[in-house]
């Protein structure tokens, strides 16, 4: 808010009241703030940041434990992202960045604690007010992971080593702060296949597009030295320097005879079959159409498991022409942010639907909290092999309709009809 007018100062104040108030009637001070609708054409400096960020779309400054010791800044520009942690020692220092954030020309705030939302919305540059407008509304915001590490099924104290191999703590065994999203990540993933863990005393875990494998070393560790499961990993990965870290990474765990990396893109690797074992795909954030690799060859290698977080699904969304929707859905996707979601939900439901029809129970599940990933959204599967034939039948019938109704096709569909 450059060149700041006496009413801006004032309506500068008058939120950093509202924000006060809110924190202080609790010793619990975290929170999540998000903050939208910038003024355009402005470069931004961050506190604690000494370069400026253009074209930022919006930011997110979050404290995750009830006593400050960190907050983290995601800054989200029109082509990347960037997180950086902001150390602090008292309340006061968070009280200043807050202060400092508020000088920014973001016109609208949403702020979650565990207790209440607040929502905080600026009058546009030179329109007449000289209130901020605000109010209050029931806590938005369920899961506060970081609150405790007992909270977590892998943890410094019983994965030290993992962690310092996968660079999620230093030596210390200290979280490191700008690892923390990847660290609930991974928990939150272990958690999710727990239940999975005890069905067979054998598994072979498939990371396609493993970069550089954090979640399925983790998955690996937790198999073989929590629950005592003979477990081995294959990783596919094209780029030669992230095998590279890998195999570093397998080595200093001791894990060198349990793993093995196929320099290949999805579509062309052949990862060996081992009898008996059970077969557990896994594919995070894989870039469009590298899902649809990764599920084809699911299904190409009879997988018990399949577990995919899709990334950009722009194939589908590429598709999608005003002149050919539904007239009256046409207005879904007259704006881009529409149609790019529109566009996701459209392929993930579609590549569920093709997953039931080839024998398969499917659905879609929050991969992570949202304030850990954008895209948090994950196609989980298990193969039933007796799985009735009508079933099949009707989720084929439910991704005909829909393939014929919105004129698009994910690449799946092309994959395993071929």
């Amino acid at each position: 808010m450059n060149g700041m007018s006496f009413v801006i100062l004032n309506m500068i104040q008058e939120a950093q009241e509202l924000i006060r108030t809110l924190l202080a009637k609790h010793d619990d001070h975290r929170f999540v703030m998000t903050l939208s609708n910038p003024q355009h054409g402005v470069d931004l400096i961050f506190p604690g940041k000494d370069i400026s960020y253009t074209d930022c779309k919006k930011c997110i400054i979050r404290n995750m434990h009830p006593s400050p010791d960190a907050m983290y800044l995601d800054i989200i520009t029109t082509n990347k992202s960037y997180t950086h942690a902001l150390n602090i020692a008292s309340i006061e220092d968070m009280y200043m960045v807050i202060d400092q954030m508020l000088h920014l020309p973001f016109r609208q705030w949403h702020i979650q604690t565990p207790q209440k939302d607040l929502f905080l919305k600026f009058p546009k540059v030179g329109k007449i007010g000289k209130n901020v407008l605000h109010h209050y509304a029931h806590a938005s915001k369920r899961q506060w992971q970081e609150q405790s590490e007992k909270d977590m099924l892998i943890y410094p104290e019983n994965a030290g080593l993992l962690l310092r191999a996968i660079g999620i703590c230093d030596d210390t065994l200290t979280i490191i702060p700008a690892m923390r999203d990847k660290y609930v990540q991974i928990n939150h993933f272990i958690r999710m296949f727990e239940h999975y863990a005890d069905e067979s005393s054998d598994m072979h875990i498939i990371d396609c597009g493993c970069g550089q494998a954090y979640v399925s070393f983790a998955l690996l560790w937790y198999l073989r030295t929590i629950k005592q499961v003979h477990a081995v990993l294959t990783g596919i990965e094209r780029n030669p320097e992230l095998i590279a870290s890998c195999i570093k990474t397998a080595h200093a765990l001791s894990f060198d005879d349990h793993v093995h990396f196929i320099e290949h893109a999805i579509q062309d690797a052949q990862p060996q079959h081992i009898s008996n074992a059970t077969v557990i795909v896994i594919a995070l954030h894989a870039c469009d159409t590298a899902t649809d690799d990764a599920l084809a060859l699911a299904l190409k290698m009879n997988a018990d498991i399949i577990l995919a977080a899709p990334c950009c699904h722009h194939y589908v969304q590429e598709q999608m022409d005003i002149r050919h929707m539904p007239p009256e859905e046409s207005f879904l996707i007259r704006d881009g942010i529409m149609k790019e979601r529109l566009g996701d939900m459209l392929t993930d439901s579609m590549r569920r639907d093709l997953l039931i029809s080839e024998g398969y129970s499917s659905d879609l599940i929050e991969f992570t909290p949202l304030e850990h990933t954008a895209k948090n959204v994950m196609i989980r599967a298990k193969h039933i092999p007796l799985m009735p034939a009508q079933h099949r039948k009707d989720a084929l019938i439910r991704f005909e309709e829909a393939s014929k109704r919105w004129h698009v096709t994910p690449k799946l569909y092309e994959i395993i009809k071929k």
